[in-house]
């Protein structure tokens, strides 16, 4: 089992326990595409915010949530990715709602295959949700990409439709996606290749806001993300490996 199959499998079994059937509702955080549009901007970075994952060298305790996300945003980023799964990523759907009091815009960033996650993401405030382009090619989703997409929309929540390869992308342009996501790393493999966005958008001409995700870790990596046509990138690993992820951030935004 690769760990994009282990994803899938883990996802399929947090529905079946009701995990994603989250009651009461949550304000809704600012919209990630006014931020990506506004003239003046703060920061080009989206910090986020995870205690574990399969490219970490080592997890975080759970227990500094509050004040990782207090030292992020005092630090002002464009917006936070906050991961909703539990057992590999050590998120929570909480984290992402105490993220969205916080005033900037939230992705709920997660393994995405059922429309009782996109509810949950609406419910807890999120602006915007992650979906993965690799799962509807695989045949892994419970509904069509486009269905899914369609289903947030009706929920007042936009889309980041992740890609990692020019077929990929093709097929993403195709669907409603607000935002495109073009992930450095293979999810098949975890392998990376800082050289995915830069090669995408050098063969693709970009018609709506793209993110850079996945092994950024200094200023000039994000400076070469920007040249290359992104509007943004988003880091995790890089910020929550740091003793003080709101220094990291800070040095990923200024330099």
């Amino acid at each position: 089992m690769d760990t994009l199959e282990r994803l899938v499998v883990n996802a399929e079994t947090l529905l079946r326990e009701g995990y994603y059937d989250v009651r009461g509702e949550t304000l809704r955080s600012p919209s990630f595409l006014g931020a990506l549009a506004a003239s003046a901007r703060s920061s080009d970075v989206i910090a986020e915010i995870k205690f574990a994952s399969p490219g970490m060298r080592s997890p975080r305790d759970v227990a500094e949530f509050d004040a990782i996300l207090n030292g992020i945003v005092a630090a002002k980023p464009l917006g936070l990715s906050v991961l909703a799964e539990p057992k590999i990523f050590g998120g929570s759907i909480d984290f992402v709602s105490r993220a969205a009091r916080t005033g900037l815009p939230v992705l709920m960033k997660d393994v995405v295959i059922d429309s009782r996650q996109i509810d949950a993401a609406a419910r807890c405030g999120a602006s915007a949700l992650l979906l993965i382009e690799t799962l509807a090619r695989g045949g892994h989703s419970h509904r069509r990409i486009d269905r899914l997409i369609d289903e947030a929309h009706d929920r007042k929540v936009e889309v980041v439709l992740e890609v990692h390869t020019l077929e990929e992308w093709d097929a993403a342009v195709e669907t409603p996606a607000d935002i495109l996501g073009v992930n450095n790393r293979s999810l098949a493999t975890l392998a990376i290749d800082l050289g995915t966005t830069p090669r995408i958008l050098g063969e693709r001409r970009k018609d709506r806001p793209v993110i850079a995700m996945s092994g950024i870790e200094t200023r000039r990596q994000v400076d070469t993300m920007l040249q290359a046509g992104a509007d943004a990138v988003l880091v995790g690993t890089s910020i929550m490996h740091h003793d003080e992820p709101a220094k990291k951030l800070q040095e990923l935004q200024h330099g």
